[in-house]
């Protein structure tokens, strides 16, 4: 293959995303950027094309790269792996990706780490086995929850279960996954919430925040809830399932049962639901969206200015979509 006539741009940090709540998040990433002095390209449907195009002819460079898209769109998956193969790195690598949003196969490392998870059942797929053995369904607790191995956002699961009947409905419709059955936890109550936590690795920082599985609804951790919860706990579990995942950027759901056990219950969230608070009720607190895309930003900074520069003419304007 003949190498381009003129050298590819090199733009510092690309950003792909296909979900319309995500604008404000990523706009904050792009002006993050701007004002860190990184160029910034942002990719959707609407250029996806044509970005995938300069990236197969090597018209185009990207140094670091978060793929907030591919996991919902396979359209984007093409323009991943051509990064991947020209040297791009990634927040959330494909692969890593791949492998921690198969629950059934995470939960084994997770326990294997020595974290307490929910009592679990895994269940085949419905295609390789049709049948339910009803006897170990009625030895579960009641109610249960059941979900399926892959997949994010809630879809598929079903919070209440009580009989053999719910599990099999739900492994019909979903004929080709492994379910998990897992084993209710119903919190402790702390300062008047329930004890129940969304978690978020973001680069090596450990950001806990509250977050109630009944409505939704976060708020953020304050001085006074110190004395409430085991914040070192919450940042080593964190810690033992990135190590697991290999993902950068994710949250984890941690509840304290009754028992005063921080158990697992959501292992990797990713990508994670980046919805400002101030426009949405159940979104995350506007000042942990903010650290948030400044710890990514800066990351990406520290990487660049760390690692040898690329032979090739930097894209000075920020590009949108």
């Amino acid at each position: 293959m003949n190498a381009p006539v003129n050298p590819p741009a090199e733009i510092q940090f690309g950003i792909a995303w296909n979900w319309q709540y995500d604008m404000d998040f990523v706009l904050l990433l792009d002006q993050a950027c701007h004002r860190a002095g990184l160029s910034s390209y942002l990719v959707n449907h609407h250029n996806l094309q044509e970005v995938t195009a300069d990236a197969e002819h090597e018209r185009i460079k990207f140094r670091w790269f978060l793929d907030r898209a591919s996991d919902e769109d396979k359209n984007f998956l093409r323009l991943n792996e051509l990064l991947h193969a020209h040297g791009t790195a990634f927040l959330n690598a494909h692969h890593h990706y791949l492998r921690a949003n198969d629950k059934a196969e995470i939960h084994r490392e997770l326990l294997a780490a020595g974290l307490h998870l929910p009592l679990t059942l895994i269940l085949p797929p419905h295609d390789r086995q049709p049948s339910v053995d009803s006897k170990l369904i009625d030895a579960l607790a009641k109610p249960f929850v059941v979900k399926p191995a892959k997949g994010c956002g809630g879809k598929g699961v079903m919070t209440g279960a009580t009989r053999v009947e719910d599990v099999t409905c739900l492994r019909a419709k979903h004929r080709d996954q492994r379910f998990l059955i897992q084993q209710h936890i119903e919190p402790q109550m702390r300062g008047g919430r329930r004890a129940w936590f969304r978690v978020y690795h973001v680069c090596e920082r450990v950001i806990p925040c509250w977050w109630d599985d009944r409505t939704h609804r976060y708020a953020e951790f304050t001085d006074g809830d110190a004395g409430l919860v085991n914040v070192a706990e919450l940042e080593r579990i964190i810690r033992v399932i990135a190590k697991a995942s290999g993902l950068d950027f994710f949250s984890s759901e941690i509840a304290l049962d009754q028992q005063g056990r921080y158990i697992v219950i959501d292992y990797v969230n990713t990508p994670c639901d980046m919805r400002l608070q101030s426009k949405h009720a159940n979104g995350v607190p506007d000042a942990i969206v903010h650290q948030i895309v400044g710890i990514l930003v800066g990351h990406v900074q520290k990487q660049i200015a760390g690692s040898p520069r690329l032979c090739y003419r930097r894209a000075h304007v920020n590009h949108h979509a």
